[in-house]
């Protein structure tokens, strides 16, 4: 009987055991990392736009999203796209492609009612939008349910810096809040490589952007470089801000010549905003004075309004300069951009058919030469920037990393978690991990009672020692791993604070800087009257 008991008793804590060690191991394995592909997207108006490409609604609409701060929400622009910016008066076809998509809300079986509570406080430019809640379709292996975005009521003043659907990446973006709470990302984090467009269709690369961790296939073999996200009142939208400490022009001769004058004594701060639609802003004097000096080229330069909006553009007969330029970072990082990134075809958008179309005789300098008023604007790093360079940003640990980028098409996803530390181990989202913590055990020899109750004590004062041990292992993890969490969940809660006490505000004297709460009601509840009386791609 007690021989009984005693293997009852052992049983009992070796499951224990085997429950803690479960926990533990579920609490160090990872979602693995979702990679949504970056490339030409073909639309509804059988064209094609760059950007990541996400599927909305059921039957699936195809979009090119852009990632956009600081926006939290997301948001697209329906079948009326309102491409008032364009002077030359797209089409309905036209302005698909220049927005990147065209919701068609009343095509789609699975739009559900979204409420302004499911949208977070906006302090930045927004455009006035109603509200939809729809499938998200990321990938092949997932999707979100009923994610809450904005429909695009009007044009917001954007023009071609930031045109397309919208994919809110902020400090409170419900776009990886929804990712994480659901067990699809291990962390809110994402990473993005814009890849290599622009040139010949051989130069060209499909880019990747990643939640929950980043692609390691795309990283050069060299360091990793990590700053701290600015959250002050840093003029920076995306948080990201680097030094600039040189940029030299590589001719093809072998000869390497900085653009930065030799009596400047300081460095230049920028601002990384993926979504910009050139390599970089600089100041023209002295910077892109120098680079047109050096290289040979005329002293002025019309404007693009194509895809790389207000890039110089080269007139036929000065020379185009055919060398890289490399770009050294305070931090370390040296990145060089090759010249069919550099100086591109002008691609701009037919406003009729909503066609692509390049002009190769009066190529792109994708830099934007900033004077006047805006020459002491913080200079921004944009799109090609990240063709040479690999971004990754963790929002839970409040940082960002750079890397030489490697414009490689394999796929190698790591998890990365809250302390911005790569997981190696990955497991099923949302599925508990069960590991096998039998071990075999030598056959019993034959005892006396009394020795038998003897040994049965000590083995279970053993094991009983072995399940507090776990236990309290198991502990110490727990409370090292939520101290960072802490912080983040009270960001949370301020952020929740604050949108309480902006919706109140909103009740007697709406803020200039957040949209008009009027326009933020769901389709379903608007009034008949309110429905047939708009243009808008969500009446009716």
């Amino acid at each position: 009987m007690l021989e009984f008991a005693t293997r009852y008793r052992c049983v009992i804590i070796s499951l224990t055991i085997a429950s803690v060690a479960s926990a533990l191991a579920s609490d160090t394995c990872a979602p693995n990392p979702i990679a949504v592909r970056v490339g030409n997207v073909t639309l509804a108006n059988h064209q094609v736009a760059r950007g990541a490409e996400i599927q909305v609604g059921d039957p699936p609409q195809s979009f090119a999203f852009l990632p956009q701060w600081p926006y939290n929400t997301s948001f697209v622009y329906g079948i009326d796209g309102h491409c008032v910016f364009r002077r030359d008066a797209p089409t309905k076809d036209g302005c698909t492609t220049i927005r990147g998509g065209a919701y068609d809300a009343f095509a789609s079986k699975t739009r559900q009612v979204a409420y302004p509570e499911d949208f977070p406080e906006e302090n930045a430019p927004f455009p006035e939008t109603t509200l939809a809640a729809d499938r998200l379709k990321l990938n092949e292996d997932v999707a979100l349910a009923d994610f809450p975005f904005g429909v695009a009521l009007n044009d917001w003043g954007a023009e071609g810096y930031h045109p397309m659907a919208c994919l809110g990446l902020g400090t409170n973006s419900t776009f990886l809040n929804k990712l994480k709470e659901s067990g699809k990302i291990a962390s809110r984090t994402w990473s993005f490589f814009w890849g290599r467009n622009g040139g010949s269709s051989t130069s060209q690369i499909d880019g990747s952007l990643v939640f929950g961790g980043y692609d390691r296939a795309k990283l050069s073999s060299g360091e990793r470089y990590v700053e701290k996200l600015q959250y002050s009142t840093s003029p920076c939208s995306t948080q990201m801000v680097v030094t600039i400490t040189d940029m030299a022009l590589n001719f093809p001769n072998g000869t390497n010549v900085s653009i930065f004058p030799k009596s400047l004594s300081t460095a230049l701060t920028a601002c990384i905003v993926p979504d910009y639609p050139v390599l970089l802003t600089l100041p023209s004097d002295p910077f892109v004075d120098n680079f047109l000096k050096l290289t040979d080229a005329a002293d002025d330069h019309v404007r693009s309004l194509g895809i790389n909006y207000f890039a110089l553009r080269y007139s036929p007969d000065e020379k185009w300069y055919d060398g890289d330029m490399t770009i050294k970072l305070q931090s370390g990082l040296v990145v060089r951009v090759p010249n069919d990134q550099l100086v591109v075809p002008s691609v701009d958008i037919d406003p009729t058919t909503g066609k692509l179309v390049a002009n190769y005789t009066n190529p792109d300098l994708v830099i934007n030469g900033i004077q006047g008023i805006n020459a002491n604007d913080m200079p921004q790093l944009g799109r090609q920037f990240l063709s040479a360079a690999y971004l990754m940003v963790n929002q839970d640990a409040g940082q960002f990393s750079l890397w030489a980028a490697n414009p490689a098409t394999d796929e190698d996803l790591v998890a990365v978690d809250v302390n911005d530390v790569d997981m190696t181990a990955t497991c099923e989202s949302n599925a508990p991990v069960i590991t096998d913590s039998s071990s075999p055990t030598p056959s019993p020899e034959k005892t006396s009672p009394s020795s038998s109750g003897t040994i049965a004590g000590a083995v279970i004062g053993g094991v009983c020692g072995l399940a507090i041990l776990g236990v309290l292992v198991f502990w110490i993890i727990k409370k090292r791993r939520q101290v960072p969490l802490k912080a983040s969940e009270q960001d949370r809660v301020m952020h929740s604070h604050a949108e309480n006490d902006a919706l109140q505000q909103l009740s007697v004297e709406p803020k200039s800087e957040l949209p008009d709460s009027s326009l933020l009601i769901p389709v379903e509840l608007e009034h008949p009257i309110q429905r047939s009386a708009g243009p808008y791609e969500l009446g009716g």
